[in-house]
């Protein structure tokens, strides 16, 4: 690993096509790391394809044999819109085949972006990321929520180390600084710890401790009369610099009495090094990095009140907003960028530090999460990490819109985005509570969006119906349920009237001949609207039947029942339990259905295993179908051919399939994330939803 990385070491290179990315054959069964080198030679539509293809899953490509990354293939071409390239991989020979495989017949794109290179899988959630760049050689860092540290070649996307950091809790602050030709790392916990690695080595180069009861909750790194130095900010409401050289002493250069501190940052605004600090007040304030005096600060202030601009020098901007903590701040000290982004819990503000001023109006941004800066082909950008489930933004902000297209992949809340230049390409890392960090060509493809402000709102929960012969969905975002017709989109009629919460549970059924809708909100009230007249037929509050337990509604002999997490059946109609629960502790529900006249439930359990129950006596049918390496997250059972089949998926990403009256599987199918959703369709086919999209598989 250490030649790796050493700085005079050459770089591999990448490999010649030769024609070979169209050739499926090489990309189910070629060595792995040569396929991801030779695809920054691809060239005309089909290598092109193809190298988007085998980059959508390239993490599992790694370390899974021909069989599995032909499924994965198949499935990530048929999710580029690509069916000729699906079926001629999924024709490839991978050895003596056998009964029960199958086959994916159509996927959804919507969590694709052919900028991404690479997704590079960490055991546990990201907290923080950094890139370094050593002799044209770049690396990106990531702390992991179990007390871990991580790095890769940014280019090849090939792990180089993995060190166990000592933290007793998670990697709570990362920052990266090269120093004498030798990319090292800087961590620190709540154990009050400060570590510093030699990314070359993957060696730890030392420790020290701010205090007994303190630890630094904050790091970055800057220039200071032209050597390196490391910035903390910790609990004991001081900003620490240090010589990277000598951190293992706990020399400080310097110590500035800031008051408590909620974002950090460094700059270099004219050349003058600075640190800048955010508040709980909402102010941003600049320190000298050189002599530790606040800039702009009146010989008389307090260091807990807003700073006082002062003509002729650098300025800083407050919020002014009471309880509006700036928890992000960004920077780029590298590039030339003088440029600052500063974010509260309502809104985002862009500061030139040169002057002082806010660069236009603040932007209302929901709640950034993270943000990085740096100079993009000739313009001011910024990337911008949200909470929840939302794509990294890229924002021109010399305009405040974005720059290209958001950054689409992350399935969770993005903790951490870092860029870097290497051999003239730029680069974005992102990493967040998906366990993974993604690496992105920001000069791929580019397209105009609109604004930064006002998102869209997501929609929280939907269902499927037949209104008076017209295919629709009901869909829940945060304040309204609406229906839309399948066939173009468009909304029909106005929201439904009575709706005043979150919806967490949305079903739709036959219930007495007609079709119903059935809600339950985060306050536990449940509603119940005819679809064809819109009409809200009752409300029932579910707390007489503990509603936290309920895990899903369904439909059963025309009417609607709750199912609780341990399989237990409430009926809405006559407010009683019916039928038997699941004589078995530490089951999850799944499904119910019913099926030649008889209910079934499905369940999961804490070793993985998946079971079928008769509803009515509580006993299980057949043996516990196993195999599932995760836990269990989504179910579903049906007829094929003529047998009940049950499926099974969860956070192994692998959806198996067995017959239900010997419990023998039939067939598995490996997706590249976590599986949420599966339905049997009436004619035998296998619906999962994995990650943000959907597949429907065949059985061959």
């Amino acid at each position: 690993m250490s030649e790796d990385l050493r700085s005079d070491a050459p770089a591999p290179e990448a490999g010649a096509v030769g024609g070979r990315l169209t050739d499926p054959g090489w990309l189910v069964h070629g060595d792995p790391e040569q396929v991801l080198a030779a695809l920054d030679g691809a060239a005309g539509r089909r290598e092109t394809s193809a190298a988007a293809v085998y980059r959508a899953s390239g993490h599992v490509h790694r370390d899974a044999g021909p069989r599995v990354r032909r499924q994965v293939l198949a499935l990530d071409a048929a999710r580029y819109g690509d069916p000729g390239l699906a079926r001629d991989i999924a024709e490839v020979p991978v050895g003596q085949e056998t009964d029960g495989s199958w086959a994916v017949e159509w996927a959804t794109g919507s969590g694709l972006d052919s900028r991404l290179r690479c997704a590079l899988p960490a055991p546990a959630e990201v907290v923080a990321v950094a890139t370094e760049v050593v002799a044209d050689r770049g690396l990106a860092v990531a702390g992991c929520k179990d007390g871990t540290l991580h790095w890769w070649d940014l280019t090849t996307g090939r792990e180089l180390g993995k060190v166990a950091t000592g933290h007793t809790g998670a990697v709570r602050a990362l920052t990266t600084v090269v120093l004498d030709g030798r990319p090292m790392a800087v961590t620190s916990g709540h154990e009050g710890t400060v570590r510093v690695w030699d990314l070359a080595g993957g060696e730890l180069a030392g420790s020290f401790r701010v205090g007994d009861d303190d630890w630094v909750t904050l790091l970055a790194t800057g220039l200071v009369e032209g050597r390196p130095v490391v910035v903390g900010g910790s609990t004991d409401r001081v900003v620490r610099v240090w010589d990277p050289a000598v951190l293992t002493r706990s020399d400080e250069l310097l110590t500035i009495r800031t008051g408590h501190v909620s974002a950090l940052a460094t700059a270099a605004p004219d050349g003058r090094p600075v640190a800048l600090t955010g508040h709980a007040e909402g102010a941003v304030r600049a320190w000298d990095l050189i002599t530790g005096q606040e800039i702009g600060a009146r010989s008389d202030h307090h260091a807990e009140e807003p700073p006082a601009a002062t003509d002729g020098e650098m300025r800083v901007c407050a919020t002014m907003e009471l309880n509006a903590m700036t928890h992000v701040l960004a920077t780029d000290p590298t590039s030339g960028c003088a440029l600052a982004v500063s974010a509260d819990a309502y809104e985002v503000r862009i500061s030139d530090l040169v002057t002082g001023e806010e660069a236009g109006e603040p932007v209302p941004a929901g709640f950034v999460e993270t943000a990085a800066v740096r100079m993009l082909h000739g313009r001011p950008a910024a990337l911008v990490g949200y909470s929840g489930r939302r794509p990294v933004e890229v924002w021109d902000l010399s305009t405040l819109t974005h720059l290209c297209l958001p950054l689409v992949g992350h399935e969770a809340t993005v903790r951490g985005v870092a860029t870097a230049v290497v051999k003239g390409r730029h680069l974005a890392v992102t990493g967040g509570d998906d366990g993974s960090v993604r690496v992105w060509d920001l000069d791929g493809e580019r397209g105009t969006d609109s604004s930064p402000a006002g998102p869209a709102r997501p929609v929280q929960k939907f269902a499927t119906a037949v209104v008076d012969g017209r295919c629709v969905v009901v869909t829940a975002d945060s304040d309204d349920l609406r229906i839309r017709d399948l066939d173009d989109g468009r909304q029909i009629g106005e929201p439904l009237a009575g709706q005043t919460g979150v919806v967490d549970l949305l079903t739709v059924a036959t219930v007495t001949g007609r079709p119903t809708l059935i809600t339950r909100d985060r306050s536990e009230t449940v509603r119940m609207w005819d679809l064809t007249t819109k009409e809200e037929l009752h409300g029932r509050s579910t707390t007489e039947y503990a509603s936290a337990s309920i895990q899903f509604f369904a439909a059963r002999e025309d009417r609607f029942v709750a199912v609780t997490h341990t399989g237990r059946v409430w009926d809405l109609t006559t407010s009683a339990w019916v039928g038997v629960q699941p004589r078995q502790d530490g089951l999850r529900a799944l499904a119910l259905e019913t099926l030649a006249g008889r209910s079934v439930i499905v369940t999961g359990d804490r070793s993985h295993a998946v079971h079928l129950w008769d509803l009515a006596a509580g006993e299980p049918l057949g043996q516990p179908m196993t195999g599932l390496t995760g836990d269990v997250r989504a179910g579903a059972v049906g007829m094929q051919n003529g047998r009940l089949v049950v499926a099974a998926g969860g956070d192994d990403g692998i959806v198996r399939v067995w017959e239900a009256a010997t419990g023998q599987q039939t067939g598995a199918y490996v997706f590249p994330a976590g599986v949420r959703g599966l339905a049997v369709a009436p004619d035998g086919r296998l619906v999962v939803g994995f990650g943000s999209d959907i597949a429907v598989l065949t059985h061959r």
